[in-house]
């Protein structure tokens, strides 16, 4: 070093790198304590902790899938929502999306989240509950006439760790 030089140490400018180093790495720090904390619930678990109730109008042949409480179905974990119906005399089933993604790269669904309160309804061709001359009165319909034994399942596919993954989050048989 020439003669009279100092190096960072003695030079004012060392202690203003320094405290900006230091502010960046503390910021970083904070930032992933942050998204972590945001997150915890989700990277612990599998799936959503959501309760659905099923019920059943034999005489509209209308089932109806309510969100019974829990967390609120979100988009940002949430592939699609799906009510699964099993004729429970032929075997024949259909599955019916209450909520999906739209396919491309944004991956991003209309109807999100589904709350505690909200429901979906379900009927048969069978009958024409409110006289319009149409058969399929409810927000989505079956190719089968509902009938006591027939089954339900909500279905939940998205990932919450990372893995796509389907998972039934209720079970009901229509009585």
């Amino acid at each position: 070093m020439a003669k009279g030089s100092q190096g960072l140490v003695g030079d004012e400018r060392g202690g203003v790198e320094r405290w900006v180093v230091w502010l960046v790495a503390l910021a970083v720090v904070g930032g992933l304590a942050g998204s972590v904390v945001y997150l915890d619930d989700e990277l612990r678990r599998d799936s959503p902790g959501a309760d659905f109730s099923v019920s059943f109008e034999s005489e509209t042949g209308t089932l109806t899938v309510e969100h019974a409480g829990g967390d609120a179905i979100s988009d940002r974990t949430t592939e699609r929502l799906s009510v699964v119906v099993l004729d429970g005399s032929t075997g024949t089933n259909e599955e019916l999306a209450w909520v999906s993604d739209s396919p491309g790269a944004t991956k991003r669904g209309v109807g999100y989240p589904i709350r505690p309160g909200d429901s979906l309804t379900v009927d048969d061709p069978r009958v024409d509950a409110d006289g319009d001359g149409s058969y399929l009165d409810a927000e989505r319909s079956v190719g089968f006439y509902l009938e006591p034994g027939d089954s339900v399942r909500v279905v939940w596919t998205g990932s919450m760790r990372g893995t796509t993954q389907a998972v039934t989050l209720a079970n009901a048989t229509l009585e």
